[in-house]
C-alpha cells in the first residue's frame, strides 16, 4: 500500500486542515509554472501531497479557485516552461476559463520564450520588469544527423521504412531531411506559427498580418514590447499584491501559493510514530473504502510504447508497457463503478506489437472510452488511440505518422577500427537477419519489408475501421506524415479539438451520469509513494537500486543521444520492426 493511501487514511480520521474554509482576506491563487509539467500523477511526499506540479493538477487548481467565491483573482507566474504546443494549450484553456468567469488573471514574467508567451496570452493583464525580454519570434525546427558521426566511427544504420514521411530513419541515414521530411516540418510549423499569430490577435483585437508582423519583429525589451501591446505593465515581482488588489479595487489580498494543494498532517512523533514511519516505508497503511459512487477511469499513457511493463529507465526516460496499460484497462473494465475510460496519450509511438495489444483492448472493452491527445500522440500513440468512441486532440499536438519503420545498426566497421573481428557459421537462409557485424542480405531485406509492409496494412486497415473511412481514404492520409492536431481535425483523423477536461466531460456525457452529479475519477497509474518514488516498485527490481538521472557533461547533447540508443535497444533488441516518430524534432 503506498504512503499516499496511508495519509489519505489519517485524512478520514480527521487529522486534514482544510483549505478551503471561508476567510476573511479574499484569496487570489498564486502559481508558478517553471520547466517542462508531466502528465501522469507525480510521486507523493510524505504529507501525501504531490512533489511536483502536473497539467492536471494546475488546471484542476485553477478550475477550484474558479468555483471558490472567496478566490477573486489568478496570478501565474512564468518561468523558462519546456511544454509542447499541447499542453501550452491546456494552460491557456484553463486561464481562459477562470477569465470567463469573471475573475481577473495576471500574469509575470522575468523573460520569455514563445512556449512562455502564448500561456501568458491568456490572462488579461502581464506584468514584465524593465530588465526582461519577451523572445517571441518565427519557429525553428532543428532535426540533429548522426550520420557523419556514424561513418567516422565505422557504423552503419541499415534502416527501412514505409511511408514516404516515414522518416524516422533519417537522422542516421542522411545528413541531411529528404525533400518529404523537409515538407512535412514545414506544414506543422507553418501551423504552429499560425497559432501563435491567432493567439496575439485575438488577445489584442488585430489582424492575423499584423500579428505575424510582431512576431517576425522580435525579440523586444520590455518597452518595445509594451508599446506593442504584448504586455501591459512593466514593473517587479514584489509590486504584483499591491497591483492585483488595486486592479481588483480590494484593499488588501492573499497571495496564496498553496491553494487547492492536499497538504495532511501526520503525526509521527514517539513510538506509535515510528511504526506508522516503518508502515509508510514499507508500502503499508489502512486502506481507504472503495467508493460506490459513478467514475470515470483516467488512465495515462505516457513514453515510448514497449511490450512489458512500464519502466522508467537509467536515462529518466520513461516508457508505456503494454502489459501495464492493458492491465489498467482491464481494472477499469471489471470495476462496476467505472461507467467510461479516458485515454491520455502522450507518446512518440515504438513497438508495433505492444501498441497492437494495447489497441485490441480499447476496440475490445464495450464501456466508452474517449481518447485524450496531449503534446504527441502519433504513430503507435495514434495507433492506440484510433480504436477509442471519440478522439481529441489539441490544436497543436503532433498526431498521425501512420507509417512502419524497421533496421538495425551495423558496428562491424567500428569493430574493425577496434582490432575486434567476428567468425559466423550460418545454417539456412536469413541467419544474420539480426546480426549487428553485417548489413540485411537480399533475402533479409526481403523479408524484413514483406513483414513491415503487412504490419503497415494492418494498421492502416484498423485506423480505416475506426475513422469510417475506406483504406485507400486512409491511406492518403498515413505514408508516415505526421500533423497538428487541428489538421487532422480537418482531415477525419480526430474528432474534436479540446482539452482533457473536455474529453472528461464528453466521457459523462456518454456513460449517461445525470448532469447534477460529478463521477469520481479513478486515475491510473496511481501516484507513487515516497518509498517508490525513490527505488521504483519493489516487486518489479532484483536489487534495491535507486532511480539516477544521469548528470554528464554537456548533458544537454549526450542526454537525447545516449536515451535514443537505450530506446532503441529495448524495442529492437526483440521485435524488428516498430511504429514511431523520428526523435529530436525540436520546434522553437
Amino acid at each position: 500500500m503506498m504512503i499516499r493511501s496511508f495519509v489519505l487514511g489519517l485524512a478520514v480520521a480527521g487529522m486534514v486542515v482544510a483549505d478551503d474554509k471561508p476567510v476573511s482576506t479574499p484569496i487570489v491563487l498564486d502559481i508558478t509554472l517553471k520547466g517542462g509539467l508531466t502528465e501522469e500523477p507525480a510521486p507523493v511526499g510524505m504529507d501525501g501531497a504531490s512533489i511536483r506540479d502536473t497539467i492536471k493538477g494546475v488546471v484542476d487548481r485553477i478550475a477550484k479557485a474558479q468555483a471558490d467565491p472567496n478566490v477573486k483573482g489568478l496570478v501565474v507566474r512564468i518561468h523558462d516552461l519546456s511544454l509542447g504546443m499541447a499542453k501550452g494549450y491546456e494552460l491557456r484553456q484553463a486561464i481562459t476559463r477562470f477569465r470567463e468567469s469573471g475573475k481577473k488573471a495576471y500574469a509575470f514574467m522575468e523573460s520569455a520564450e514563445n512556449a512562455d508567451y502564448l500561456v501568458a496570452s491568456a490572462a488579461d493583464e502581464i506584468v514584465m520588469p524593465e530588465s526582461g525580454w519577451v523572445m517571441i519570434k518565427g519557429l525553428a525546427a532543428e532535426v540533429t544527423f548522426y550520420k557523419g558521426l556514424f561513418d567516422k566511427l565505422g557504423i552503419k544504420a541499415d534502416w527501412m521504412q514505409v511511408g514516404e514521411f516515414k522518416s524516422f530513419g533519417e537522422p542516421y541515414t542522411r545528413t541531411t531531411m529528404s525533400p518529404a521530411f523537409r515538407e512535412e516540418i514545414g506544414a506543422l510549423l507553418g501551423d504552429s506559427y499560425a497559432m501563435m499569430a491567432e493567439a496575439i490577435a485575438k488577445r489584442q483585437g488585430i489582424s492575423i498580418a499584423d500579428a505575424k508582423a510582431i512576431i517576425d519583429g522580435g525579440p523586444y525589451s520590455p518597452a518595445a514590447a509594451k508599446s506593442l501591446g504584448l504586455i501591459n505593465r512593466i514593473g517587479y515581482a514584489d509590486t504584483i499584491e499591491g497591483e492585483v488588489a488595486k486592479s481588483i479595487g480590494i484593499a488588501a489580498i492573499k497571495l496564496d501559493p498553496k491553494y487547492g494543494k492536499k497538504a495532511e498532517t501526520v503525526d509521527l512523533s514517539g513510538i506509535a510514530g515510528m511504526m506508522k514511519m516503518i508502515q509508510m516505508l514499507s508500502g503499508e497503511g489502512p486502506k481507504k473504502a472503495e467508493s460506490k459512487n459513478a467514475k470515470i477511469a483516467l488512465i495515462y499513457c505516457s513514453g515510448s510504447i514497449m511490450t512489458g511493463k512500464s519502466t522508467s529507465s537509467l536515462l529518466g526516460e520513461s516508457t508505456m508497457g503494454s502489459e501495464t496499460v492493458v492491465q489498467h484497462l482491464r481494472q477499469a473494465e471489471k470495476d462496476k463503478t467505472v461507467k467510461a475510460i479516458v485515454l491520455r496519450v502522450d507518446s512518440p509511438g515504438g513497438s508495433a506489437l505492444a501498441s497492437d495489444l494495447i489497441w485490441r483492448e480499447v476496440v475490445r472493452i464495450d464501456k466508452p472510452i474517449i481518447a485524450s491527445m496531449s503534446d504527441v500522440a502519433a504513430s503507435g500513440g495514434y495507433y492506440i488511440s484510433m480504436g477509442a468512441d471519440k478522439i481529441y486532440a489539441e490544436p497543436g499536438t503532433l498526431t498521425g505518422s501512420i507509417g512502419v519503420t524497421g533496421g538495425k545498426f551495423v558496428v562491424s566497421g567500428l569493430m574493425d577500427k577496434l582490432g575486434v573481428t567476428t567468425d559466423t557459421i550460418t545454417v539456412g537462409k536469413n541467419g544474420t537477419l539480426n546480426s549487428i557485424n553485417q548489413p540485411f542480405s537480399e533475402t533479409e531485406r526481403a523479408a524484413m519489408k514483406k513483414l513491415m509492409d503487412d504490419t503497415y496494412h494492418q494498421f492502416v486497415s484498423k485506423a480505416a475501421e475506426g475513422r469510417k473511412m475506406t483504406f485507400d481514404q486512409l491511406d492518403k492520409l498515413a505514408g508516415g506524415r505526421v500533423y497538428t492536431g487541428r489538421q487532422a481535425q480537418k482531415l477525419g483523423l480526430v474528432d474534436e479539438i479540446g482539452t482533457l477536461d473536455d474529453a472528461l466531460a464528453f466521457a459523462k456525457r456518454s456513460a449517461s451520469i445525470r448532469d447534477e452529479e460529478t463521477p469520481e475519477l479513478l486515475i491510473l497509474p496511481k501516484a507513487q509513494g515516497f518509498l517508490e518514488a525513490l527505488v521504483g516498485p519493489l516487486e518489479d527490481r532484483d536489487v534495491f537500486a535507486p532511480k539516477i538521472r544521469m548528470t554528464l557533461p554537456f548533458a544537454d547533447l549526450t542526454r537525447p543521444i545516449l536515451a535514443r540508443l537505450d530506446v532503441f535497444g529495448r524495442i529492437f533488441r526483440k521485435e524488428p520492426v516498430a511504429v514511431m516518430l523520428p526523435f529530436e524534432i525540436r520546434i522553437h
